[in-house]
């Protein structure tokens, strides 16, 4: 036996749970492979949720969803190194990872990651998008996301405004790693 080390787990913060449940939120304890396996059914059933899980379950359900096809498929690719700068110097925020970009019909202004993170201040507050892309032992993956991409040119509202006849709208995908992870299945 080693000394010096505790063999006991983190303390349970049930005040922590409390808040979230009082929120309308639920607290879910089970074995990593059933949150997989419940993360993998949502996405085909197209349920919508927001998962905070630990990074290994985040990689899992990632590489399951983002196959070599899927990235090719909605122009995922990795984000661009002035992107990366500029979210840095603008918003005080490190990313990284893959991401798309969508034109805008009407104006053909460029949506991506900044603009994502632009819009993400605005609805949000800096520090609430700030503290989500800091995260460092906890991944967060939006399945289905109900998303309302909003040129940041023309403030046009893209996603009632384009449609690809099949999933009802062009949307926004990203994901982010390097222990700020985060990202999107549709």
């Amino acid at each position: 036996m080693e000394t010096g080390k505790s063999s006991k787990a983190a303390p349970t913060n049930f005040g922590a749970i409390e808040a979230i449940v009082h929120q309308g939120k639920a607290v879910v304890s089970v074995e990593d492979s059933a949150i997989v396996e419940w993360a993998i059914k949502a996405i085909v059933e197209r349920r919508t949720a927001t998962l905070y899980l630990k990074p290994i379950v985040f990689q899992a359900i990632r590489k399951w969803y983002w196959t070599p096809e899927r990235v090719e498929s909605v122009g995922m690719k990795p984000i661009l190194a002035e992107h990366t700068e500029k979210v840095k110097s603008d918003f005080d925020i490190e990313i990284d990872g893959n991401a798309n970009t969508l034109d805008c019909p009407r104006c053909g202004y460029c949506y991506s990651t900044y603009e994502f993170i632009r819009q993400g201040i605005e609805e949000h507050g800096r520090e609430v998008v700030r503290d989500t892309f800091s995260l460092k032992r906890v991944a967060i993956l939006q399945i289905h996301p109900v998303q309302n991409l909003v040129c940041q040119n023309c403030r046009l509202h893209m996603l009632m405004a384009i449609g690809d006849g099949k999933s009802g709208g062009y949307y926004y995908d990203y994901w982010c790693g390097q222990g700020n992870a985060y990202a999107c299945c549709q």
